[in-house]
């Protein structure tokens, strides 16, 4: 068998990540910025699911993932939140050729994934059988398995299961494999995905909006906190997102929920005649919050744009918001330019005003940038393994 062997390195924070990325960590958590880096290239101890209630109840599916051998955590805020202990770090045995996957995958096999042929960067010639070692574009060693495609099928056809990981730096659930997941009994979601759902607390006579809702995580959530009723509207501006989105919501059983191609920066100018009861907002964001990372080289030109993005988001929600209805926004990241500073936007040129949330799982907000940060709700990727932020608005 002809051998690729790559530069296998340890890498350091330094190695991993942007000095921008540095540096709105280090506006963010002071002096626990080097902890908050360190925490985000490991991958979380406990990996949520969320369990589809719709169709099966969170005990039910506690002894079927039990049954598996999985250890599950309930939540005893969020009961349908199941969590799954997920073992340490263990050494990767260095065998056979290398194949180097992209960032997107190499973060995917941490937590528990396959390798499919679109993530794989270089194989070398790789056949079926070889055994080979997953790295990262930066060289690090990520996990090993054995090869179900050879080179030639991974380049010509660009798809399909290409690695079967049989050891992985740390053992996680293939939770997409499942017969459960299959089924539609369970989402993968973070628990503070769930909390921002049970914040925005939709009601089954309301109208309700999700400007950003693919790929379905979290208005699925609102289609079962709902008994699957209710006016629930779903936008996205991407085709192939929103069918995405509509695949997962037949699979869950959610059929209540109208989908529309949109772009929801303007559902204010074009839907004039909507009016909400609630809106959420989870727009593009940094991602910065997100366990675990190979590496992140985001600039702050890039936050700044998504920061001003987000604005679009804000703006527009606030013009089909019933008088005192409400609005969350959440993102899965840490910066100050998305979070706070949002919030800031939203209270001074949007007419929103901040209101305590519930549940409350994370902690409070920063109020070195403002006081109304001391209502919204943070997740630190050093003590929650998550990067998230919550702010509830009344119109």
């Amino acid at each position: 068998m002809n051998q690729t062997r790559t530069s296998h390195r340890s890498l350091s924070p330094d190695d991993r990540f942007s000095p921008d990325v540095a540096n709105v960590a280090q506006t963010a958590f002071g002096k626990d910025a080097a902890d908050v880096l360190e925490a985000l290239t490991k991958p979380v101890s406990v990996y949520y699911v969320r369990c589809n209630t719709l169709r099966i109840s969170p005990a039910e599916l506690e002894n079927r993932l039990q049954a598996r051998g999985l250890t599950i955590e309930r939540n005893a805020t969020i009961p349908e939140a199941l969590g799954i202990r997920i073992d340490g770090a263990s050494e990767v045995p260095v065998t056979g050729q290398d194949i180097v996957v992209d960032k997107h995958t190499a973060e995917s096999v941490l937590q528990g994934a396959n390798v499919y042929a679109p993530g794989i960067l270089n194989c070398g010639s790789m056949q079926i059988g070889d055994e080979v070692t997953i790295v990262s574009e930066l060289g690090e060693v990520i996990a090993s398995g054995r090869a179900l495609m050879n080179t030639n099928e991974v380049l010509t056809f660009r798809k399909g299961l290409a690695v079967q990981v049989d050891r992985r730096r740390f053992a996680g659930p293939h939770i997409r494999e499942l017969s459960e997941f299959s089924e539609g009994l369970l989402y993968p979601q973070s628990l503070a995905a769930m909390t921002a759902v049970h914040v925005l607390d939709p009601k089954p006579d309301e109208t309700i909006v999700d400007m950003n809702c693919a790929p379905g995580g979290k208005l699925s959530h609102i289609s079962q906190l709902i008994a699957d009723s209710g006016r629930v509207l779903g936008f996205d501006r991407n085709a192939k997102k929103i069918a995405q989105t509509r695949q997962n919501m037949i699979r869950l059983g959610c059929s209540s929920a109208v989908l529309s191609i949109h772009d929801s920066r303007y559902l204010h100018q074009d839907f004039d005649s909507l009016k909400a009861d609630r809106v959420l907002i989870d727009p593009p964001c940094s991602a910065l919050g997100l366990r675990p990372k190979v590496y992140d080289f985001t600039s702050s030109a890039r936050i700044k744009d998504l920061a001003d993005y987000q604005k679009q988001f804000i703006k527009a929600a606030s013009g089909i918001t019933k008088p005192g209805g409400v609005i969350v926004y959440s993102v899965c990241t840490f910066t100050v330019e998305e979070c706070e500073q949002i919030v800031e936007f939203a209270e001074r040129q949007c007419g929103l005003r901040v209101t305590r949330q519930s549940p409350f799982l994370g902690s409070s907000g920063f109020t070195k940038f403002g006081n109304s940060g001391s209502l919204c709700q943070r997740f630190q990727p050093h003590i929650h393994e998550i990067g998230y932020f919550i702010a509830r608005f009344e119109r």
